[in-house]
């Protein structure tokens, strides 16, 4: 085995170049990597507005699937950084055995996708069966998978998406679809929630205060991104009257034990379920390792439907 392999860091111009292999270190495990799902958190990176944490690698991504080098299992990851990278040296806490039911291409859009959404709509917005969930981006590679785990957690599922088609997929995964598209979407999430809903999961963040007018009596909403921008202008009378919770969260920045810790949880309530098909993570597109500056292209796009997924396995 060389000491080399390809990787796509934060300064390689979208380009695959040679780095040093990883060395696992105590508690670490390497991992062969065939995929690694693409995520909105890469381009922030790649624009300097969401760097790495303090003493991560610079390569890019956050999640894989591969193969374990000591023993060969089939495993999916969260990994802090280098995901982009042919090898990566992960903690052994944040590694899950691949189900039997999930091909590598989709294994590597689950790791990313259920810590966040297990960290938010179980930890931070402690969605209860028969509550009523909103979830922005349906059709994303986070809320496509977000609305099949709060359906699985016994919830009934609003989720915005935009136009008729991407509605109609989002259907498909059991949430009652919103087109974001147009005027006064508190009036039409109240069409499909006329008392308003319990809990939404947000990644806007510029309308937040706008957003807060669908939940109901007690109810929650949780900021996960910033996708329309960093500022909103929130009625704080509101929030008093009507006793809201308004929780702000990431999930990168958190430490290896915290992560460790969801992903544990996460993976004991979704592996079952993704192993019998009751979960299905959506894989958009796989681009090979040499298209990647094409691949970041197509998901700055906005356009994917599910997880843009990069082909690892070219060789050096």
């Amino acid at each position: 085995m060389g000491n080399t392999m390809l990787a796509v860091t934060e300064t390689s111009n979208l380009q695959a170049v040679e780095r040093p292999r990883p060395t696992p270190g105590p508690g670490e495990v390497l991992i062969r990597v065939d995929f690694a799902g693409m995520n909105p958190v890469d381009l922030g990176q790649l624009d300097g507005k969401y760097p790495a944490p303090e003493g991560a690698s610079d390569i890019l991504g956050v999640e894989v699937s591969g193969r374990r080098v000591d023993n060969g299992d089939r495993v999916m990851a969260l990994v802090t950084s280098g995901a982009y990278g042919q090898y990566v040296a992960v903690p052994e806490n944040m590694v899950m055995l691949v189900p039997d039911g999930l091909s590598q291409e989709q294994a590597a859009a689950v790791p990313e996708s259920l810590a966040t959404a297990w960290s938010n709509l179980v930890d931070a917005l402690r969605v209860q069966p028969g509550e009523t969930v909103l979830i922005q981006g349906g059709s994303g590679s986070l809320g496509s998978f977000a609305i099949q785990l709060a359906r699985e957690l016994g919830a009934t599922v609003l989720a915005t998406a935009g136009g008729s088609e991407r509605c109609a997929r989002v259907e498909e995964l059991g949430a009652f679809a919103v087109d974001h598209r147009g005027d006064d979407i508190v009036a039409r999430v109240k069409e499909r929630a006329e008392n308003g809903v319990d809990a939404v999961m947000n990644i806007m963040g510029s309308d937040v205060g706008e957003m807060l007018k669908v939940l109901n009596r007690r109810g929650r909403m949780c900021v996960i991104s910033l996708q329309g921008g960093t500022r909103s202008d929130v009625p704080v009378g509101l929030l008093m009257v009507k006793h809201l919770s308004l929780i702000g969260t990431t999930l990168r920045s958190r430490s290896d034990e915290e992560k460790s810790a969801i992903v544990r949880a996460a993976a004991e309530f979704a592996l079952p379920r993704l192993n019998d098909g009751s979960i299905v993570p959506i894989v958009a597109r796989v681009f090979p390792l040499s298209r990647v500056a094409e691949a970041v292209e197509y998901l700055k796009g906005g356009s994917p439907f599910g997880k843009v997924i990069l082909d690892m396995r070219e060789q050096a």
